[in-house]
């Protein structure tokens, strides 16, 4: 294989990261608290072919990604059970498979069982790291900025959670929206002195849905070139091959 077709394929496995992060960014344009996800490559040299003077080839290295923390609008639904941040932090959940992570999606509801949890199951938890339980007559809760959780009578039932996750950036992404530490660790956060938190609120996604499409556009045409340009160059290394071999 020429190196033309190394370089290529080097394009095509980046584009094909580079797709696969544009399209789950596209999938959740419309999920609350979601944030989207920017790849990080690297271009390095290759050898040079014959002399000094030559153009060395340049390979492209996938180096992970990172999470794009930029707050998303704030939206009114006037439902109590949906909460959004006003500022920094994290609330923290409790997965269906018992992973605790990170997120922002403060669109909630109750369970059967009164504990407050996210479309996707995962339990909202406070300040101490336990479920967050509405018990039954509680009527219409209310929530404080400070996260404070009351009941219709006036009872404090908990405190939401509100964090600083410094290393935010190493956690592993999972389907639900939950950032989780990685390798199963525990996760390392503190608690913010002063959160912000607006009852009936929701934190859209920061994902601008046309700006991601012209993205995926742009790389479905690279990845058309890319694969155009391996094609040629086995064409031509096949080509003179076959002369070589007449000759």
């Amino acid at each position: 294989m020429s190196e033309t077709s190394y370089v290529g394929l080097s394009q095509l496995r980046v584009l094909q990261r580079k797709l696969d992060i544009t399209a789950n960014n596209i999938a959740n344009a419309n999920t609350a608290g979601f944030k989207g996800e920017r790849p990080v490559f690297e271009a390095v040299e290759g050898t040079r072919a014959t002399g000094p003077s030559d153009t060395p080839s340049s390979f492209v290295l996938d180096r992970g990604s990172y999470i794009d923390t930029s707050a998303g609008a704030i939206m009114r639904t006037d439902s109590p059970l949906d909460i959004a941040l006003g500022g920094e932090g994290w609330l923290q959940f409790r997965t269906p498979e018992g992973e605790q992570g990170f997120g922002r999606d403060g669109g909630l509801s109750l369970d059967p069982e009164g504990t407050l949890v996210t479309s996707a199951g995962a339990q909202l938890l406070d300040a101490g790291g336990a479920p967050i339980v509405v018990p039954p007559g509680a009527g219409q809760i209310s929530i404080a900025r400070d996260g404070t959780v009351t009941t219709q009578n006036g009872n404090a039932i908990a405190r939401v959670g509100v964090f600083d996750v410094p290393d935010i950036q190493s956690y592993r992404r999972l389907g639900n929206g939950v950032l989780v530490p990685p390798d199963g660790g525990a996760p390392q956060a503190d608690e913010l002195e002063n959160p912000v938190v607006l009852q009936g609120m929701l934190e859209s996604s920061n994902v601008n849905p046309v700006r991601e499409m012209t993205r995926l556009i742009d790389v479905q045409r690279a990845y058309e070139r890319a694969n155009a340009m391996i094609d040629n160059a086995d064409n031509l290394q096949r080509d003179t091959l076959q002369r070589i071999g007449r000759s």
